[in-house]
């Protein structure tokens, strides 16, 4: 039996697909995971739209459809509800259309396939990624989230940018008792008390449950899992802040088919405009920024700041042009906005 070169093995496959290759990179990348971004890329400010309040208490995942603004609110799925969220479909106009009550704890992200028929939530704070279906918002499947654990930082982190909108517009009385909101992390602020009860950790993030079967969830654990959730092709792209990996899923068989490092440690939604598109956003709430990154190479090759005193971006989509975001806030203040591209 003989063993095929590297080198020869490259050759063919470059003859045999070669035209392949050189058409659609993003499906073609396989390999080494590409390193994480150098500082120096070029950025620019951004202008802020506030549309309008998201529905519900909070809003902490989004996804932007030709029906409209999906949000996700946590809903007390970590007290009152344990185990349910809330999903909302809005207008583009603020009007509510559709409202659905699915599986998810601490979610913080929602992303929905082309056809529109089934979504993907991030279930933070169990560590899972659960697929609904769109209508009725019951559970299809459910999936642990690769990367999920403690979010950690490093020395060469930028330092969280301070909380000032939240503090502009959250009620004193909402700020001190909770009220569906949950900025974790965000300017050093304490996790609301209505949303991580009976859950604290030493480092604040919360305990999730690991485990892929059912009915058997396996012992608490610290650290959280996904945020943002996007379909673009039938391949899943989710943004995991513990790992600081941006994933590309195969969503049938739950493989890892491709992935690149997050330019900080706390990204959250990601946005890709067309199911052609080779470049995503990734939004990172402590930077208040969006990254656009090429999806082979992971490589910033471009930026939007946003100005301080800005919304928090925490989910996150684009769509025609913008991105469109939602602010955390809680207690019915989370504002949906947009930056335009």
């Amino acid at each position: 039996m003989t063993t095929m070169k590297r080198r020869d093995f490259l050759t063919r496959a470059a003859a045999a697909g070669g035209a392949v290759f050189a058409s659609n990179p993003v499906w073609a990348q396989q390999g080494d995971t590409p390193p994480t971004p150098k500082r120096g890329w070029a950025s620019r400010p951004g202008k802020v739209e506030i549309l309008f309040k998201a529905p519900g208490l909070s809003g902490n995942g989004m996804q932007c459809t030709e029906e409209g603004i999906w949000t996700i609110d946590v809903a007390g799925s970590r007290t009152d509800t344990p185990g349910r969220c809330k999903v909302y479909l809005s207008s583009y106009a603020g009007k509510l259309l559709h409202e659905l009550s699915p599986e998810g704890i601490g979610p913080s992200g929602v992303g929905v396939d082309q056809e529109h028929r089934t979504i993907w939530i991030g279930s933070t704070y169990s560590r899972e990624i659960i697929r609904s279906d769109a209508k009725t918002g019951e559970t299809i499947e459910k999936h642990f989230t690769p990367g999920a654990g403690v979010i950690y930082k490093r020395d060469s982190d930028t330092s969280p940018r301070p909380d000032t909108y939240g503090a502009s517009v959250r009620p004193r009385a909402v700020s001190d008792a909770g009220g569906g909101g949950g900025r974790r992390g965000a300017g050093g602020q304490a996790p609301a008390p209505a949303q991580n009860a009976g859950q604290a950790t030493a480092d604040g993030l919360g305990v999730g449950r690991g485990g892929a079967v059912a009915g058997n969830p396996g012992p608490p654990a610290p650290g959280t899992g996904a945020h943002g959730q996007q379909v673009q092709n039938g391949k899943l792209w989710i943004a995991v802040p513990p790992a600081r990996m941006i994933y590309r899923m195969n969503p049938v068989t739950w493989t890892v088919e491709h992935m690149f490092p997050t330019v900080g440690y706390r990204p959250h939604g990601i946005g890709i405009e067309t199911s052609d598109a080779k470049y995503l956003w990734e939004a990172d709430t402590n930077m208040g920024a969006f990254f656009k990154r090429d999806m082979v190479t992971g490589e910033v090759v471009d930026a939007i700041v946003l100005p301080d005193g800005s919304p928090f971006p925490h989910g996150a989509s684009v769509w025609k042009g913008y991105i469109y975001w939602v602010d955390d806030v809680g207690g019915g203040l989370a504002p949906i906005c947009r930056v335009k591209i």
